[in-house]
Formats: C-alpha cells, structure tokens, sequence
C-alpha cells in the first residue's frame, strides 16, 4: 500500500468484510456515519474509489455502515477514511459472519438482493444468488396457499395472486417482483420455487407447482363473468409495466386476438342514437375519435373513453362539430329529428394513458346517470393508413384553425413521425447506360401516373444536351414496379438513353422520393423534374445552368412553366396571407398569356416551384434536401427556397427556359392528399416555420405580378 504524505487518522477499527458472490464485498465498517460518506477503497493498490452503496447497519448491532462494492477478483483491499492513510482490510470472513446482522434485522437481505441487482449489477450472478439463498435458509417459509400464477403472460412470465413483492432469488441470480396491484404482480420466468425476500424481512418459498393457468389470449377469449373480472384484474396490474416489451406484446396480442364486434346505438326510433366511427391510435400515447352524436333533446352530459387500463373522460372543449349528411339524412324522418346538420364530431386526446389499446369503447353519460356503450373498431391500424383517416375524416371546409390545431395536426403529425420511421427500403435498377461524368443529374419521382414518361423521354431525346444528363426515376408507388420498369425499358430503349430507376419498398411520399433519388445522382447539379412536366423545345436547360454559372450567389434557379393551353402556370413563387392570416404558396403572373412582357423578365423571386428546380449540389447537400415533414407532397419546394436563402444563397426565375405543366397529375390519384385535409395541414405547418421569416422577406419583393393565384 503507497503511503501518503500526510499521517492523518487510520481507518475505524475493527471493519471487516465478506465476499458475497463471485465479485462483489460486503464491508461492514463500524462508526459514524461521516466515516462511511468519507471512506474511500482501492484494489491492488489501483485508483482511489467509493464504495457502490451503503446501507446503515440496523438497530440492535454497533453503530456502523455496509458498504458495497466490485472487488474485480482482487488480493488486497485498501481503506481510507477522509483522505488519510491507507490500511489494508483483514482477509475476508466466511459468509455466516453476516448471520448476526440478518437475525437483527432480516430486512437486510432483501436490501441485499436490491443493491446486487442495482448498484453492483450482479443479477445474474448465480454465486451470489446462492450466497443470499445460504444466508435466507433460516428465516425461509412456505407461502400461503393463495400465492401462485394466475395468467401466463408468455417467455415464461406470469401474473401471480400475491400481497407484497420483493426480490426473487434462484440459483440462476437475482430479479425484481414488483408490487402486486389489485392482488397480482408479474413475475418473471423462473419465479416457481424461487425465494421472495420481501421489504419487510420475511422470506417466502414460492410453490413450485401449482394448477395450469391460462395464457392472457385464452383468458381474453372467455365470456363467464369470474374470467372477465379476472381479466380486468390481469390489465391493471399490467398497466405499469407496457413500457417493456413482453408486457406490450403480451397487452396487444391479449386484444387484438379477442376483439368485441363495433357496436352502436343508431336505431332512428330512440331519442339518442350515437356511433364512434373510429378510436385509432396515433402511435405517440393518443388516440383520435371520429363519430357522431344525435341528441335533440339534450339528454346527454359527456363522453369517456374506456380501455383495459380504465376510463379517461372526454373534455367538452376537446370535441368539434364537423357535418355528417348521412346521419341528418338517416334521421331526418326520425321521431326524434332536428336540423341540425352538424351531428359529427373529432376528437384528438394526446394523453390516453397506458397502452397499447386495440379496441376503446365509448361511454356517453345521460343525465340519469346511466350511459350508452359504444364499442369502435381496431384502433391499431398502420401508421400510414391511420394518417390517412385523420385527413380524410373531415370535409375540408369545416375545418378551422382551432380544429386543425388541436385536433387533426397533432394527429397527424405524430401518424406521420411514425409512418416515416418506418424503413422506405429500395433497390436501384439502371436501364441502358449510365454516363461517366454527368454535368447534371434529374431527380423525378414517379408515383401512380405514368402517362407522361413517353412524353417526357422522347422530349429528352430530342435535345442534345441532354444526352449527357443522369436521369434518375424514383418510384414511390411499388406496386407498379413491373408497369414503370417495362415502359422505362421500352420507351429508353427507343431512345436510346440510359435511366437509373429507383425503387421504393413503399409509398414514402414526394420529399423523400426526391431525397433518394438525390442521394445516388454523381452530378454537380439537380434537377429537381415532377413527372408531368415536359419541355416545350430543346436547349431549355441551357439558359437555367448559365445563370448559376454567372452568379455564384444563386442556389436555385427555376424556369417558367404553362398550362397545356400555353397560360402561365409559374413564373416565380411569392407568397401571400389568406384565411386564418396563414401564408399560401402563389405564382407570379399565374393564368396570364405565355409572352407576357413582365412574366419574360429574369428576377430574384422569393421562391420557385419544386415542379421544375435546377439546384447547386453543394447548397442541396448544406440544407439537407427536402424538409420530409410535409405529408404527401406540398410546400416542401418552398421549405427548401426558405431554408437556401437561410443559408445565404438566393432563388431566381429564368423565363427564357419554357416547360409544360400538366399541373397535380399525380398528387390528384394519392388516396392522402385528394379530398383531405392534408394540404391545410402542410400550409399550417409551413406558416408555423417561417411565418416572421416570410413577413420580413415579403417586405423587400415588389407586388407586381401578384395574382393571388394559390399553388
């Protein structure tokens, strides 16, 4: 041992220890409880450190502490007390030297377990495991009858009827049994027979057999009124525990395999009739409510969802009325009718407790005190199908701000979080040859509609400068592989050019179709190209790439685009504030004819059009790319003009390059966007990442060429 400098005082006398397991010590150092906070160890004459844990010792033995620590199979363990002088610990006493301190107080055995599967983590060391059960032998009694599994839970866990948890030892190591909740607690594999050191000093032998339990499933499946308690026992006491994995699969798999048919109350004839249309969960601890509610009268007081894990009551100001012409038209010859049109409702509550739910049932409270039950259909779905059933759950032109804010947004967004986390998975096909040293690489992401790739390639082929372009198809719809890839094949093959086909292993959406393709192209500039756009003549890229080349401030140049009857469809995007004071995307000089002496004037525009882009690699790669927090595809092109000019590059229109647009061709057929809600939820959330950033930028554009014409 390395003396110090110093002769402070030695270590306390007569401190002692005990090996306990294959690597951990039990030091037993008598005085004050200052000395324990002061002490400090090493092994082997290594780095000073502190002890892991320290537990008093109980009342009834000398004053002292225990402290824990690792001995990492060391000779010798040296001990200071406050920075002075080290002593080397005796040689270690035999385990039932600890016998006298757990008859004084059997409480330390089970403070034991803990800190062996805590602070030492030694759970499964079996030598330690053997020690407690050594030194629990004594105090060891058999459990009352009532202790034993109930439901099997699965990977060998189960729920067990007993009245105080603790820690479980067997001779394979140490786990925690938490405390029972209604009289049950899950216990891990291996339970049967262990010993249970419980918090309070008493030591039970659990049985180690005991009559066949049934599984969660089969227990969910059963309809006697003692099974459907017991069930509702099983999911309170696995309420705290769905964070783990076992408990969520074992939760979820109990529901979805014994789901109850959707139930409402919709017979005409009765003063309340009620349906929810669906309790889907929105993948982030919330669920979302569609359904409608017929109360002429107002006999009802209020909603509350129920799950397994208990009821959660619906706050009033949570729920919007949308309109529902079915129900006005289902009831309208009712007894009971009225006139008012606006029978639906939407809900999102962001915190519906523990989960998973697979099934909510709906309880609407009549002033009685009684309620009607309504019972929905799954409520996991697919992240991208539920996405989908927010958008489309409201007639666009009942949603306001308030709705959109509270209710569909949050939805969707974390529908949409999840939906994007989920692998895109792609393959990569080139078709021909692919060039060696393109100067530009096209980017066009195909989805559905397929009917302008002849158009588009053979405008390609007639233009020479082309010929050199790495083109990059990316297909975002997959089941159209055979369809895209034989028409790439043929209408290339005529050609005579070579595309590079990326595949999709699901509809990930515009931003990020672009962003694959983006991430295979070799060239030092993209063309971001949507797939309905064509060229009106050879030669139209050259004027887009002389203006970068002259100006290396430019980022982004785009050209102009027309409608197919040759009006301008763009001319430079600007925007303006519409409904709600929310900015919309527009277009200078939209509906105007082709030649329109202002629409032919290069300009610095706030921003161009993602239908057409020409973009500095390099300024791509700084920004990231597309924002793919859109859904679908919307406003991402602007995101990305906002986000360059962010970064010190500017965005400019070049009329002399001419394109048709053949404008939403194939955002029309996507089954999210079409009819939905989902373009009002792009703009909300685009007015809520630049809105200051656009009001200053709008100050120094002129308005002339303003159409308000929306994008």
């Amino acid at each position: 041992m390395t003396p110090t400098p110093t002769d402070p005082p030695l270590p306390a006398p007569g401190a002692w220890w005990v090996c306990l397991g294959s690597e951990a010590a039990v030091v037993v150092l008598p005085g004050t409880p200052a000395d324990a906070q002061a002490a400090e160890f090493c092994l082997d004459d290594g780095a000073p450190f502190r002890p892991l844990s320290q537990i008093p010792l109980p009342d009834g033995a000398p004053a002292g502490t225990i402290l824990l620590l690792r001995t990492r199979g060391a000779a010798v363990i040296g001990l200071r007390i406050g920075g002075g002088a080290w002593s080397s610990l005796p040689p270690a006493r035999p385990l039932d030297a600890l016998r006298p301190l757990i008859d004084a107080a059997p409480r330390l055995l089970s403070l034991l377990a803990g800190k062996a599967a805590g602070p030492l983590r030694a759970a499964s060391d079996a030598t330690l495991a053997g020690d407690l059960l050594a030194l629990a032998q004594p105090l060891v009694m058999l459990a009352p009858d009532g202790v034993r599994p109930l439901v099997m839970l699965g990977q060998g866990r189960s729920l067990w009827r007993m009245d105080a948890g603790g820690w479980l030892v067997t001779v394979q190591g140490v786990a925690r049994a938490p405390d029972p909740e209604g009289g049950l607690a899950p216990l891990p594999a291996g339970a049967a027979g262990a010993v249970l050191l419980r918090a309070d000093g008493v030591a039970l032998q659990l049985p180690g057999q005991s009559p066949a339990a049934p599984t969660l499933v089969e227990l969910a499946r059963q309809t006697g009124a003692p099974q459907r308690g017991l069930l509702r026992q099983a999911f309170m006491a696995l309420r705290r525990h769905v964070h783990e994995a076992w408990c969520r699969d074992a939760v979820r798999d109990a529901q979805v395999l014994a789901m109850a048919p959707p139930r409402a109350a919709a017979e005409p004839a009765n003063a309340v009739g009620a349906a929810v249309d669906r309790a889907i969960s929105d993948h982030g601890g919330g669920v979302f409510l569609l359904g409608w509610l017929h109360d002429p009268l107002r006999l009802t007081r209020g909603m509350a969802l129920r799950g397994p894990f208990g009821a959660i009551p619906v706050p009033p100001e949570a729920i919007f009325r949308v309109s529902r012409p079915d129900v006005v038209k289902k009831f309208e010859q009712a007894p009971f009718g009225d006139c008012d049109p606006r029978r639906g409702f939407v809900v999102h509550v962001p915190d519906a407790g523990p989960g998973p739910v697979a099934q909510w049932r709906l309880e609407i409270a009549l002033g009685s005190g009684d309620a009607i039950e309504l019972v929905a259909g799954p409520a996991l779905i697919p992240a991208a199908q539920a996405r989908e059933v927010v958008l489309r759950s409201v007639n666009p032109l009942d949603v306001g701000p308030a709705m959109l804010d509270q209710v569909l947004a949050p939805a969707a967004a974390r529908l949409h979080a999840a939906a994007s986390a989920d692998p895109v998975g792609q393959e990569v096909v080139q078709i021909g040859e692919r060039p060696s040293a393109p100067t530009v690489s096209f980017v066009i992401p195909l989805y559905r509609n397929l009917r302008f790739i002849r158009h588009q390639v053979a405008a390609f082929a007639r233009d020479p400068m082309l010929r050199q372009a790495e083109i990059i198809y990316v297909l975002d719809s997959p089941e159209q592989r055979g369809e895209a890839e034989h028409l790439l094949r043929g209408t290339c093959g005529l050609a005579g050019l070579g595309v590079t086909l990326v595949l999709h292993g699901r509809n990930a959406g515009y931003a990020t179709a672009c962003n694959s393709g983006a991430a295979i192209a070799t060239a030092p500039l993209l063309l971001m190209l949507n797939s309905d756009v064509v060229p009106d003549r050879p030669g139209w890229l050259a004027p887009l790439a002389a203006r970068l080349d002259a100006d290396p401030r430019i980022a982004c140049v785009g050209p102009k685009l027309m409608f197919d009857d040759g009006s301008l469809q763009h001319a430079g995007l600007y925007f303006a504030r519409g409904p709600g004071n929310d900015w919309f995307n527009c277009h200078y000089f939209k509906g105007f004819p082709r030649h329109y002496p202002d629409a032919n004037r290069p300009r610095d525009v706030p921003g161009v059009t993602g239908a057409a882009m020409l973009i500095r690699r390099q300024a791509w790669d700084e920004v990231g790319g597309f924002h793919a927090g859109y859904i679908v595809g919307d406003y991402e092109d602007s995101d990305l003009c906002l986000r360059l000019r962010q970064a010190g590059g500017t965005i400019f229109y070049e009329p002399a390059a001419e394109l048709f647009h053949f404008e939403r061709q194939s955002i029309a057929q996507h089954g999210g966007y079409a009819g939905t809600v989902a373009a009002a939820y792009n703009r909300r959330l685009h007015h809520r990442r630049w809105d200051s950033t656009i009001e200053s930028l709008m100050d120094g554009f002129s308005r002339h060429g303003e159409t308000f014409a929306a994008a």
